[in-house]
């Protein structure tokens, strides 16, 4: 029997791909961190914060389509070596230009970039993880993205009170570029050539577009707990910065952890149960949001607790929801990714600028909470409905 590729280097290519999905989406992360600094600095507002993050990961999910086809035809190491090169570019450039249009511009063509990631690492992991293993190792991949989080939320708020926000977007390019490093030795090459005669190779399951909608609504729900909740306790529920910054980093912290333990979870129920977890989990994510929103009458220490639930469910159906995207499609695994990755960012292009201009219009962060409730309540209908996709048989 043929190895599969990387097969041997599972924990390697895990690690590896985790540091690359984690430096891919460190643009799309740190304007909310620093938002204090570019209002000061460049006289912003914060919709228009909310807009950097906005269009980076609205412009990965616009290119995951496209990142797929080009993951198949260059390879899984090309694809995301070529996205830390993007992220370290845009970094550098836009801390060098000192602008608004240059960060606008660093946040799409990182966005782009990012795309490349998503497809390459899952297609990778994929190869290199036996099933029985694929939760835990697909959700320890996606762990990179919060790790990231919770380092930015604990340091950035932190450091832009003492450096420029210029000086941390050359540190998170310098750190991209020896991620590129890592990712060049470690990835397999995996190209589209390899699954081609596959029986299915190319098709994907009738209806599985339900997937991408569900993306959509859970990222959407849930991305203003990483982009808002440090400015949400600074401004509204009156903590400093460095302390919103330390409650939002560890629980973005905590999140990262409870992903895996909710992996071993979805790994031993199998293939079939796997979607209905994270159906209840969009439900818990709609109770976390509520209990966030009600913070600001009962308290910072309810808004704490309502984010510490609000991560670990949010961030524990992603990374199941990844695990069953492999499931329902296992050869076409870059194709699948691109198709729910382009909900799942257009979700995350919709919140963040959308939240922001909530709170500039209303006064208040009330009714943006309130909507994402709503949001993640219907992610929790959605992803029923997904379940309904039959599973391939293999």
């Amino acid at each position: 029997m043929k190895a599969r590729p990387g097969a041997g280097r599972g924990p390697a290519v895990v690690a590896a791909s985790m540091l690359a999905l984690g430096f891919g989406s460190s643009l799309g992360f740190f304007p909310g961190y620093f938002v204090a600094a570019l209002r000061e600095d460049l006289g912003v507002s914060r919709a228009q914060v909310g807009l950097l993050v906005s269009l980076h990961f609205g412009c990965t999910g616009l290119g995951s389509i496209i990142g797929a086809r080009i993951t198949e035809r260059v390879g899984t190491r090309t694809a995301v070596v070529t996205d830390q090169v993007i992220v370290v570019v845009a970094a550098w450039t836009a801390a060098v230009l000192d602008s608004f249009a240059a960060l606008v511009g660093a946040a799409v063509f990182a966005g782009f970039g990012y795309a490349l990631a998503n497809a390459a690492t899952n297609e990778a992991v994929a190869a290199a993880v036996p099933e029985s293993r694929r939760t835990l190792a697909l959700s320890a991949k996606t762990s990179g993205v919060p790790m990231i989080a919770l380092i930015s939320a604990a340091l950035v708020p932190w450091a832009s009170d003492r450096w420029s926000w210029n000086l941390i977007l050359m540190i998170a390019g310098t750190a991209a570029g020896a991620g590129a490093l890592i990712s060049s030795a470690v990835i397999p090459d995996i190209r589209a050539a390899q699954h081609a005669n596959r029986p299915g190779a190319s098709a994907l399951p009738q209806g599985f577009w339900w997937f991408a909608v569900s993306a959509c609504f859970l990222v959407g729900s849930g991305q203003p707990l990483f982009s808002w909740t440090v400015p949400y306790l600074d401004e509204a529920l009156g903590t400093s910065k460095p302390v919103a910054g330390a409650i939002s980093g560890l629980a973005a912290g905590v999140g990262a952890v409870c992903m895996s333990l909710a992996a071993l979870r979805a790994d031993y129920l199998g293939r079939t149960r796997r979607v209905p977890l994270i159906v209840g989990l969009c439900s818990v994510l709609t109770a976390s949001n509520l209990v966030i929103m009600s913070g600001l009458t009962l308290g910072v220490a309810i808004a704490a607790v309502g984010m510490f639930i609000g991560f670990i469910a949010q961030l524990a159906a992603i990374g199941i929801m990844h695990a069953a995207v492999v499931d329902r499609a296992p050869h076409a695994v870059a194709r699948a990714t691109g198709v729910t990755m382009t909900g799942y960012y257009l979700g995350a292009l919709a919140t963040p600028v959308s939240f922001g201009a909530l709170v500039d219009w209303l006064g208040t962060y009330t009714w943006a909470w309130l909507f994402m409730a709503l949001s993640s309540g219907v992610a929790a209908a959605c992803f029923a409905r997904a379940n309904q996709v039959g599973l391939p048989r293999y």
